[in-house]
């Protein structure tokens, strides 16, 4: 039976960008899960109106389990902190990133990360994944990917993607609802989402997923 392993960088990232290759024989790894100290509040989820970072990572982890649990597929939080949480910290390395992704990583069929759009975490989390997994697949950061001014989709050129050959996915009608349905269950992050990018929860923005994979 062939597996696969979905890379997000936060607990959200996957749903929003290729929920489409989720199920039964998928591992979702979410890198940048760690629960952070007591005293620590970030400045995302002070605009999110949290008061505890810890207690915010904590409601964010069980929002990633009720979003994940009908695909079936295996979810797997990692301890390292976001980025809004590295003030006083070290931030970790992609050497410690892709050490601790390689047992995750080595061994599946297939493997998807993002591509980095718009977003210095996507990157870093990118280029751990892709020291362990050269050949891994893409996959579009949505909703970063969405520009409300050009009317959807707008995919800037990148010379890391050299090689791979993009394909669209269109989730059919179904897939896209549940997509959807999925998207709802991350609620502490939605006003902010889409105070940024617009109204993007519909199938017209979010039923379709873009990958770049080497032929």
């Amino acid at each position: 039976m062939s597996s696969s392993v979905a890379v997000s960088t936060h607990l959200d990232d996957v749903v929003f960008s290729c929920f489409g290759v989720l199920g039964p024989d998928t591992t979702l790894v979410t890198v940048l899960a760690g629960i952070p100290p007591p005293d620590v509040l970030g400045d995302w989820d002070e605009e999110g109106a949290a008061t505890s970072s810890r207690d915010r990572v904590i409601e964010r982890r069980a929002e990633d389990v009720r979003a994940l649990a009908p695909t079936g597929c295996t979810v797997v939080h990692l301890d390292f902190p976001d980025s809004q949480y590295w003030s006083g910290l070290d931030p970790p390395t992609p050497l410690e990133l892709a050490d601790a992704l390689r047992p995750l990583l080595e061994d599946a069929d297939a493997v998807f990360v993002p591509a980095g759009i718009h977003n210095t975490d996507h990157k870093l989390v990118r280029d751990a994944a892709v020291a362990v997994r050269p050949t891994a697949t893409f996959y579009a950061d949505l909703p970063y990917a969405l520009h409300p001014d050009l009317g959807g989709f707008h995919v800037p050129p990148d010379a890391s993607r050299s090689g791979r050959v993009r394909r669209d996915a269109q989730l059919d009608e179904q897939t896209a609802a549940a997509k959807i349905e999925a998207c709802l269950c991350y609620s502490t992050q939605l006003r902010q989402l889409t105070e940024t990018f617009g109204s993007f929860l519909n199938a017209r923005n979010l039923g379709l997923e873009v990958f770049w994979a080497f032929p």
